[in-house]
């Protein structure tokens, strides 16, 4: 009677022989990674050709935060809006009344070497870290005339920085095309370091 209900019942071995089990398993296997790389790929398609499209790798609020910065100041010279402009004379006279916020958009090597007096740094290599730094002051001057300078001549560093901050929704910014090169060229003030 024992051995009518072992066979009725059957082992696991008889169920399941050893030799067909490794090449369904194989098989199985293969189909699980198939249709996982599919899903991949279709998801990946689908996010790339969607109108807004997540990032594949997560960045922080501040990084996110300095990409778009950066991509604000990364447009080529010819590409930009013309931004209104100062001469000499105007700057100078806006520099000794404190009437503007004052932005050197040269590196800090060059800033520290000798700048505008009054002027803060807001280079146009280091804008994202820059503009962090200086927003409460930035904030402060949103509606306030904002003039911004770098080296002169063929330098677009001011012009770039200056759409920057309109792109930014500030309202009052010129440049002041004759830059260092002409503030210094005048044998006007200079302060050099970090001071203002």
């Amino acid at each position: 009677m024992t051995s009518a209900i072992s066979t009725a019942t059957g082992s696991p071995a008889h169920l399941f022989p050893a030799r067909n089990l490794g090449p369904r398993v194989l098989r199985d296997l293969a189909g699980v990674v198939l249709l996982a790389v599919a899903a991949l790929a279709a998801g990946l398609l689908m996010n790339r050709f969607s109108s807004a499209p997540l990032p594949i790798v997560y960045q922080t609020p501040e990084q996110r935060f300095d990409a778009e910065l950066t991509t604000l100041v990364a447009a080529p010279p010819f590409k930009i809006a013309p931004a209104a402009s100062v001469g000499l004379d105007e700057f100078r006279s806006t520099v000794e009344g404190k009437s503007a916020l004052i932005l050197d958009a040269r590196p800090s090597p060059f800033f520290e070497r000798g700048h505008v007096p009054g002027a803060l740094n807001l280079a146009r290599d280091d804008f994202a870290q820059d503009y962090r730094n200086l927003a409460g002051v930035l904030q402060a001057a949103h509606d306030k005339p904002i003039i911004v300078y770098c080296s002169g001549g063929e330098c677009h560093d001011s012009r770039l920085v200056a759409n920057a901050l309109l792109s930014l929704g500030f309202s009052n910014v010129r440049v002041f095309t004759g830059g260092w090169d002409e503030w210094s060229a005048a044998g006007l003030p200079a302060s050099t370091g970090s001071e203002r």
